[in-house]
């Protein structure tokens, strides 16, 4: 019973589209694939970019990819934490399946990686990232795959200059992976004076001065690794976040420009997302991720261009991390392994396909367990009792997601939905806990910069 559930939760939803008005693969009648171009940018809200609806300048360029291509509006990733949610995009398999649990896992040998694909089908493939918590097995399939720098300190600047120089050199077709950092905290990457301008109302909870902890952890606190000289409001801190996200807008910018220079923009498929987001005090939670499934950590953006794309478009169908690898490469004309969790979204491009049938999980690889099933324009997430029973949960709550922030239902209402989900959720709960983690005892060293990062006290 268990396992049958846990089958329909990694189903794929049948959806009925109109005929396609561009073709479905990217690959030209002469054969030609398309280059690939990957972004992912670390602890990225979706809601602090103008695609999404911000009112602050922080992304020019993105939004402008957004304008050029396709906003995926509701896009979420599986596990609000950096090495499990990239494993999931580069495999399309939740943490029961590539076994990453923990930042500094190792992302076993057997597991087949996009990188793979591509580079099985004669791409030329290349990987360049700012996070050092996700070398270690994450270059499977990348003829290059170095840090930004031998350090982990180094700014998304190193990166995007490490990438337009292998896109000098690079023989086509190539598939690129480039992973910044800056958004990630503490928020000290970017020069302050990129967002001394932004103007943010004088709300009481902005104004708030949050008491220092003296952990990485907690509620109604600054985490230990967030705190900045002369910055004691929370304003001060959203207004850094900010800022970071204009400094690796301006790196992607670059990235573009260099395409558009080397005269393969028009012949290379974008795609921009995040591992995951950031909470900025909502649920009490400042500054941190890794803890929480609300919103503001798990939605991200995921926004596709090339020319062949209908541009200027905002899709509504409901896409998670997991389907990035299917998705890009079925537009590329590469073939997959078998056992993808992820849905191929190619078709839904050009016809939205707003669905109550899929159901897409999340989960927490903390201590707390958190799962969550969504389905149509509900949630249901449920806290665990222990590690031992993960389908028994203390409690549950069910979210309606028809309003921005997602509404908490009271107990008392919608009975036939939380008796519909339930059962999903517990075989959800169980299936992703049930195989162990790969993790690495990290060196002395390394646990020093895991700490500065805030992944470890």
């Amino acid at each position: 019973m268990v396992r049958a559930l846990g089958l329909l939760i990694t189903a794929l939803a049948v959806v009925v589209a109109a005929p396609l008005a561009w073709p479905a693969s990217l690959v030209t009648n002469d054969g030609e694939k398309p280059n690939v171009l990957l972004v992912t940018i670390d602890t990225l809200r979706a809601d602090h970019l103008g695609a999404y609806g911000y009112a602050l300048p922080t992304s020019p360029e993105i939004d402008r990819l957004a304008r050029e291509g396709v906003v995926f509006t509701d896009a979420v990733t599986p596990v609000p934490t950096t090495a499990p949610a990239l494993a999931s995009l580069l495999t399309s398999r939740h943490a029961n399946g590539h076994g990453v649990r923990e930042n500094f896992a190792e992302l076993p040998d057997e597991m087949a990686t996009i990188a793979e694909a591509f580079g099985a089908a004669g791409y030329a493939t290349a990987g360049f990232y700012g996070n050092g918590a996700i070398r270690n097995g994450f270059g499977q399939g990348f003829e290059t795959f170095e840090p930004f720098a031998d350090h982990w300190f180094f700014k998304d600047t190193a990166g995007a200059d490490k990438a337009i120089a292998w896109l000098a050199t690079a023989k086509e077709p190539w598939f690129l992976w480039v992973h910044f950092m800056d958004p990630h905290g503490p928020y000290n990457s970017s020069p302050p004076a990129r967002s001394k301008a932004l103007v943010y109302p004088a709300t009481p909870p902005l104004e708030r001065v949050l008491p220092q902890a003296e952990t990485n952890y907690g509620f109604d606190v600054l985490p230990k690794y967030q705190r900045l000289p002369k910055h004691a409001k929370v304003v001060d801190y959203v207004r850094r976040y900010d800022g970071e996200i204009i400094g690796t807008d301006v790196e992607i910018g670059r990235l573009r420009d260099a395409l558009e220079k080397d005269g393969v923009l028009g012949k290379t498929l974008l795609l921009v997302t995040a591992d995951h987001g950031e909470s900025l005090g909502e649920g009490r939670y400042f500054f941190q991720h890794g803890t929480l499934l609300n919103d503001p950590s798990v939605r991200v953006p995921l926004i596709l261009r090339h020319p062949a794309l209908p541009a200027g478009t905002r899709n509504e169908t409901p896409a998670s991390l997991v389907d990035v690898f299917p998705t890009v490469a079925a537009l590329a004309g590469v073939d997959v392994p078998q056992g993808l969790v992820g849905h191929d979204l190619s078709d839904a491009l050009s016809s939205p396909a707003p669905s109550d049938d899929r159901v897409r999980v999340g989960y927490t690889v903390t201590p707390s367990q958190k799962t969550s099933v969504r389905r149509g324009r509900w949630e249901l997430r449920g806290h665990p009792e222990s590690k031992k029973s993960p389908d028994a949960f203390v409690r549950v709550e069910l979210y309606d997601h028809r309003t921005s922030p997602p509404t908490l239902v009271p107990a008392g209402e919608q009975a036939d939905v939380r008796d519909a989900l339930l059962p999903l959720l517990r075989a959800a709960s169980l299936e992703l806990r049930e195989q162990p983690s790969t993790p690495r005892e990290p060196t002395d060293d390394e646990k020093a910069r895991l700490r500065a990062l805030g992944y470890i006290d």
